[in-house]
Formats: C-alpha cells, structure tokens, sequence
C-alpha cells in the first residue's frame, strides 16, 4: 500500500435542517445520509478514490454500524484485511445536523466501546512497506509506536491535527510527525498563538519537515525550511464542510505520493476538500483526480 492510516473510524448519521434547531422545535428534515466518516478513515478513501492505494488499521465494533464501517471501505477500495472488529464492542457514531442555508453544524457522537489496537508484526509490516503512514491521535499508544516503526523505515509519517481536543500524549508524537497538518484551532492550543503566521514556525520546531494550518474558508498556510506559503480557499457552493479537513489530508498525501512541489500540493488539496463540500457529509462528494484537475483549469 502507498498509505497506511492508523486511526478511528465512524459512521455520520447526517440530517440536513432548514437550521438548527432550538430546545422543543420540530419540523421537517431536508435529507438524510449515512456515511462512515473519522480522520483517518476518511483521509484513506480520498486518496483511494484519488488514485492512491490505501489500508486501514484499527478497531471497529462487532454491531451493525462496524460493519457498515468495513463495507464502506471496501467499497471504495481501502484494504481492511488488518481492521480488527472487537465482538464485545460498540462502534463509534455521530448524528450531525446540517443547517441547509449555512453549512453550519451541530455534531452529536457516540464514542462507542472498541478495544485499542496492538501493532502487531502484522501492522508493523505494513507500516514498513508503505510510503506513508497517516495518523489522527486515536489508539496513541500503538500511533506512537507505528510512528517509531516508520521513522526507523524511512517511511513518511503524516498527522491530522484536528479541530478537536488534543490528545493528551500528543507531545510524545509530534516528535516523530514528518507532514503535520494542522486546522487553526489545534495550532493555537499547542503554541499559545492565535495567528497562524506565528503559529506554523514554532510547530515547525517541534521536528516536522513541513507543516500546514488550515482554517477553512480563509485558507491554509505552509511552512518548511525555504520558507512559507499561503494558499487561500476556493469559492464554491457549499452544501456542507463535514470531513473537509480529512480529505484535504487524502488530497495532501496523494499530492505527496507524487513528488509535486508544496504549492501545487497545497492547491489540489484544497480544491479537492472544496469540492467535497458540493455534496453532503464527509464522502459523498470526494472527487476523482481528473474532476479535480478539471476544476483547477476552471479556476485558473
């Protein structure tokens, strides 16, 4: 595989609204979508659909919704033969409602009960055998350890640090991150500093070759040791933002697997994650490369 990701996976109940509601409102929903979603997870099938082989390690659920999970991958040709499914387990769920007029969204979530994963021989294999291997902080003790495997490989190592709450052995992996790719909000509870300006250079220290802060629709920012760059977000028709960040990574390391310089990194990403929010949730509108490419001669 090109890209193994290690990391949590989900299913996104999405219900689009007319607006979110208020304590004791009802009235009628707009849509309704299941897709899986998760960091990883949805990083791993845009670089599939994009063009990149993908694997999966991680834990689902011995419910319905893990073999949802599964399925879903497998239909979009990410390899599950290292997923492990925990029989006793719950999988992980969120109810995302959709505001129709904004994109903006309110996220309930189910963490589930799922057993941590164990970098056995196994996983560690496929890390060794890959070029890169993504991270999201999920399962971090086994994220440390397959990150400690790839370094001593020579395997890229790629993180997602999201918009959520850091992990709070995250310190013990930056160290070892190649490819930090940030949103603005992980940024600034890490360095203190609100302005990604002054934020990419200090989390440039912490050991990365190179690092991105994404911010939504005001763009993202990238630093490495030539310099830095700003590529600014696409205007298009969104629908809804779920999962943009994760398919900016999928885009990211596709863009990575194929030697393209980080300018041209940073717009393919970009346009790709755009155009996902067309569509609702966070896979129903992952695009091909060539609907990509397409969209960037458009644009020019």
């Amino acid at each position: 595989m090109d890209v193994i990701g290690l990391g949590f996976a989900t299913v996104d109940v999405l219900a689009r609204v007319p607006r979110l509601p208020q304590a004791d409102e009802v009235f009628r929903l707009l849509g309704v979508s299941v897709q899986g979603g998760g960091p990883v997870a949805t990083a791993l099938v845009a670089a599939a659909r994009l063009g990149a082989p993908a694997g999966y390690i991680g834990t689902v659920g011995g419910d319905d919704w893990g073999r949802f999970i599964l399925a879903d991958f497998e239909r979009n040709r990410v390899d599950v033969s290292l997923a492990r499914v925990d029989a006793a387990g719950s999988s992980m769920m969120s109810i995302i409602l959709v505001d129709a007029a904004t994109g903006a969204r309110s996220i309930l979530y189910d963490p589930g009960r799922i057993a941590e994963v164990v970098l056995g021989e196994g996983e560690a294999a496929a890390v060794r055998s890959a070029r890169i291997l993504h991270l999201d902080g999920w399962h971090i003790t086994a994220a440390i350890a397959a990150a400690r495997v790839a370094r001593e490989a020579g395997v890229l190592v790629s993180f997602d640090g999201g918009a959520g709450e850091a992990w709070r052995e995250v310190g013990a992996l930056l160290p070892l991150v190649d490819v930090l790719v940030v949103a603005r909000q992980f940024a600034e509870r890490v360095t203190g500093e609100a302005d990604p300006a002054a934020a990419g250079p200090l989390l440039l220290r912490t050991g990365a070759r190179e690092v991105v802060i994404t911010d939504g629709a005001n763009g993202c920012w990238y630093w490495d040791s030539d310099g830095s760059l700003r590529q600014p977000a696409f205007a298009v028709a969104v629908v809804d933002t779920t999962g943009a960040g994760d398919v900016f990574h999928g885009a990211y390391i596709y863009a990575l697997l194929h030697g393209w310089e980080p300018a041209q990194r940073l717009r393919f990403a970009s346009a790709t994650a755009a155009l996902k929010c067309t569509q609702p949730g966070g896979r129903l509108g992952i695009p091909t490369t060539q609907q990509v490419l397409d969209f960037l001669k458009e644009t020019t």
